[in-house]
């Protein structure tokens, strides 16, 4: 009787085993008997790039503001309302500081803020002068 030795390579797709001692062209997927599953492609790196509904929690109700973004790398830079936005974007986390007139607040002074990314919203905590508090951010419809 003849003995037939099989070697089985372990891979994520379906390898072929050539005829060793004369076993049959055969893959993992087949010894196994499951049709290979197809490779599956990276998550996309998170990206802030575009348009953004913030909405602020503060002492005298919400606040809201409208953001538009690009990311050069990690540096972010676009508009904040009629305010140039700039800051950092790594890892999954924003980080902006820049000036800010508001008008409600009768001043100019350093607004920042600090979120982070996680299933396409932001959300994170802010900073202007003496107030501060938490926000969300969604991409508008």
């Amino acid at each position: 009787m003849r003995s037939t030795v099989l070697f089985v390579l372990i891979s994520a797709s379906a390898v072929p085993l050539a005829g060793l001692f004369g076993a049959p062209r055969v893959s993992v997927a087949a010894v196994a008997g499951q049709t290979p599953a197809p490779a599956s492609a990276p998550a996309p790196a998170a990206d802030i790039t575009g348009k953004w509904h913030f909405v602020y929690q503060t002492d005298g109700g919400d606040r809201e503001m409208e953001a538009d973004f690009k990311l050069d790398g990690d540096k972010v830079s676009g508009k904040y309302g009629g305010a140039d936005a700039k800051g950092t974007f790594k890892d999954g986390t924003l980080d902006l500081a820049f000036p800010y007139n508001s008008e409600e607040a009768g001043m100019t002074s350093t607004l920042k803020m600090k979120g982070k990314l996680k299933d396409n919203k932001l959300t994170g905590t802010w900073q202007f002068a003496d107030y501060d508090g938490t926000f969300t951010a969604t991409r508008p419809n």
